[in-house]
Parts: C-alpha cells; structure tokens; sequence
C-alpha cells in the first residue's frame, strides 16, 4: 500500500519519544510539580506521535477501511494534537508561579478553549464542519479545518510561547536561547506543512523535538540540581541527627561524670546538677539565648570535675583542713582545666573548673582574678556553686535557712559576687516562697542521721 502521507520524521522520533518516557518514569521519583508536568506532556506528545503515524496509514487505505474506523483515527488523532499543545502550556505555568487568583483565570480561560475544540471535533460525524470522507473513503477538509485542526494546537502553543517569554527571568540565558530557538523552527516549520506540506507529518516531529529540548535543556539540569539539593538535604539531616545524638550523649556522659565526682564527697550528692540547674536559670534571667543557657548548664554539671585528682580522704574530712589539705583542694580547679581542655569540640567548657572559686575582689584562686576580667560565665558558676553550698548539709556545716543564704548572697554581692548577676539570684529567692532552691532533705538522710 502506497501511503498518502511523508511519516518518515514522526515514524524516527516514535523511539525517542519511548527513551525519554521510559526514562521519567524510572528517574523522576522526586514528583516535583514541575516533574509531573512534564511527563505529562512527554507521554502525551509520545502517544500523539504514535497515533499520527497509524492515523496517516489508516487514512491511506481510503474505501478499504470503514468510515466510522476513519472518523475514529482522525478525531483522536487531532484531540491528542490539541491535547500534546495544552500540556505545553500547562508545563511552562509549572515553571513558574502564579498567583491564585490568575491561576483561576487562566485555567478558565485555557479549558474553555480546549472544550470549544474537543466539542467541534467530537461533534464532526453529525456535523462535517472540520472533514468529511466521500464513499471512496478520501479524505476531505472542510470549512472549520484549518481553525479546529492546526488553529487550536497553535493557539495554545503561542500561549506557551508569551508566557514563557514574559517569565524569562525564570531561565537561565541558554535554557531561553534553546527554547526561543525551538519555537521559532516549530513555529516555521508548523506553518509551512499547515499551507503547503500538508502530506509530510511534521507537528509531532516537532513537538517531539520539542520535548528533547526541554529535557536536555531544563530538565536536566533542574532534575539533577534537585538530586544534588536532595542528597545535601539528607547529608545534613544526618549530620544533624548524629548531632543531636552525640550531645544527647554528651550529656548524658557529663551528667554521669559530675554524678561520679560528688559520689567522692558523702555531702554533696547531687551538687553539681543543682548548680547547672541554677546557673542555667539566673543565664535565662540574663537573656542569654538557649545554647548559651545549655553551655553554662554543662559548665555547672562539670566544674567540680577537678576533684576526681583530690583525695577523697581530704574532701570527706569532719573539720579544719590543715594549709596542706586546703591548697590541695584547691588544685581540683587547675587538675579540672587540664581534664577539660582535652576536649577540643567544647573549647570553652574548661572555663566553669578552673575560675570558679574567682572572686569579684579578686581575693579568689587559682589565678585570683578580678570584677569582669573572670568570664561571666565562671561568675554565674561561682554564684551557684557558694548558693548551693549554703543550702546543702556539707562535713563542716548544715543548710542554713532560706533568709540566711539571701542575707548572705546579699552581704557578698560586689565582693565575692558580680552584683549585676547576684540580683538575678536574689530575685529567684524571693521568687521560692516554698524554698525549693536547695538540696532535698532525703538525699543526704542517712548523713544527717
């Protein structure tokens, strides 16, 4: 059979079309609203293809085909042609937003069209306004042909087009320059088969051709950026999630390390912890953010570590320390800095252990350092570590009452104590009407029996 019609092209691209389907479907598995579009259109304009080249054999065989089976091919055919040009549109509104109120109008617009189409086509066996077969089974183009077959496909691929070109600012230069590119031979070559090629098969070549371009030149490249945005996204959330877990661990290891240090003396079980819980209040009341709440937290859980090189028979001991025994204890500050600055990821945690026994007088040790050349943090630790003194049985004194412990933060502020942090303090005292600020009473029951 001599066929009426040049498939060759359409015939060509037909296994292009399947690649680049096949593809999307087996990569695409991020479904981008973007992503979608286009295989959306991709699978239309593949299946337009496809049934061009079967409409052009079945309408070469003229009378030996029914006319019924005639008005089947051709209708379906130019509906998926109409169809291959609205899902151009709707791809490049996916490449750029829109506002609600315009998407409403648009699409109004766009199916509106496309219904006035589809209704002059599916209507055309009662009607013959688009074409009609005589009973040799000839193809003939009637009064609304042009318009309906070849008008409506290049009234939404000029829709595309404009929308594009007033979005350019949305591509990168080559992306435009290969899709203004594209355009214009589409157009070119859409325009010389509507008027003088009519039996060469070219709108779906075109559109397929078309759908190469996008691909290697939009897709692609986004398709990939978006992979590589993907993973950097997962990376990070796992290193946010190994984070989270080591200092989830971390603390759980300081918490563990303070608790085995105030294990040594009988007296201060728990001592460390209240003082995180202190210093990290009166911090809060000084503004400072949350990870400076949490630094000056592990400060406190960690500044009596020092005391893990002291003897434990010198900080258990029932009365006076002798010169010897207190400048012993006064080493843990110097062994806990040395402890502390072996851990490089927190290089400032060492501060707390070795500056805070300072004094705001500068009367303190190890390095009797003064007002604000101690760092602020080691004053907050100092201020929470003499409270909680105060407020806990220890060998060589029992909790002194709540007005007792003001009094006396009160006496020492400016001379043992920064003021400017003390009066935080003072305010969380007068804040406890039930005095729960100190150590509780079972915890060191069997000692004061």
């Amino acid at each position: 059979m001599i066929l009426d019609y040049n498939i060759f092209l359409e015939v060509a691209v037909i296994p292009l079309d399947i690649i680049i389907y096949t593809y999307l479907v087996l990569r695409y598995t991020n479904m981008t609203k973007i992503n979608i579009a286009f295989r959306r259109f991709a699978f239309v304009v593949m299946a337009a293809d496809i049934f061009d080249v079967a409409t052009a054999i079945v309408t070469s065989a003229h009378e030996r085909v029914p006319n019924p089976v005639h008005y089947f091919f051709n209708i379906t055919d130019s509906l998926l042609a109409s169809l291959s040009a609205f899902t151009f549109v709707y791809y490049i509104y996916a490449y750029s937003d829109m506002g609600h109120e315009s998407k409403i109008k648009r699409n109004i617009m766009n199916f509106t069209l496309l219904t006035i189409n589809y209704l002059l086509l599916l209507t055309n066996p009662l009607t013959g306004l688009v074409f009609t077969y005589d009973s040799a089974g000839n193809y003939i183009h009637e009064i609304l042909f042009v318009p309906v077959a070849y008008g409506f496909p290049l009234l939404f691929f000029v829709i595309g087009s404009v929308y594009m070109f007033r979005h350019r600012e949305r591509y990168r230069k080559t992306q435009l320059r290969a899709m203004i590119a594209a355009i214009l031979v589409a157009a070119v070559l859409f325009s010389l088969q509507m008027l003088f090629f009519d039996n060469v098969l070219i709108t779906l070549f075109m559109a397929s051709m078309g759908v190469l371009v996008i691909f290697v030149s939009l897709e692609t490249p986004d398709y990939l950026s978006l992979l590589k945005t993907k993973a950097e996204l997962n990376e990070a959330r796992e290193q946010a999630a190994a984070a989270l877990a080591k200092e989830k661990l971390s603390k759980q290891v300081m918490l563990a390390l303070s608790k085995a240090v105030d294990a040594k003396d009988h007296y201060t079980n728990g001592h460390s912890e209240r003082v995180a819980k202190y210093a990290r209040e009166i911090s809060r009341r000084m503004g400072k953010s949350e990870k400076e709440q949490e630094e000056i937290y592990e400060l406190g859980l960690l500044h009596d570590i020092g005391k893990i090189g002291v003897s434990e028979a010198i900080i258990n001991k029932v009365g006076a320390l002798t010169d010897d025994e207190f400048n012993q204890i006064k080493e843990h500050t110097v062994i806990g800095c040395d402890i502390l600055k072996t851990i490089d990821e927190m290089p400032w945690l060492w501060e707390g252990a070795r500056w805070h026994h300072e004094r705001f007088d500068g009367k303190g040790y190890p390095d009797g350092l003064s007002g604000v050349s101690i760092p602020e943090r080691a004053r907050i630790i100092c201020l929470a570590d003499c409270y909680d003194a105060m407020t806990s049985k220890r060998s060589y004194s029992k909790p002194r009452r709540q007005e007792e412990a003001r009094a006396e933060i009160e006496r020492c502020s400016g001379t043992q104590f920064d003021p400017d942090i003390a009066k935080h303090l003072l305010d969380m005292i007068d804040e406890d009407a039930n005095y729960e600020l100190r150590e509780p009473e079972e915890e060191n029951a069997d000692e004061i029996k």
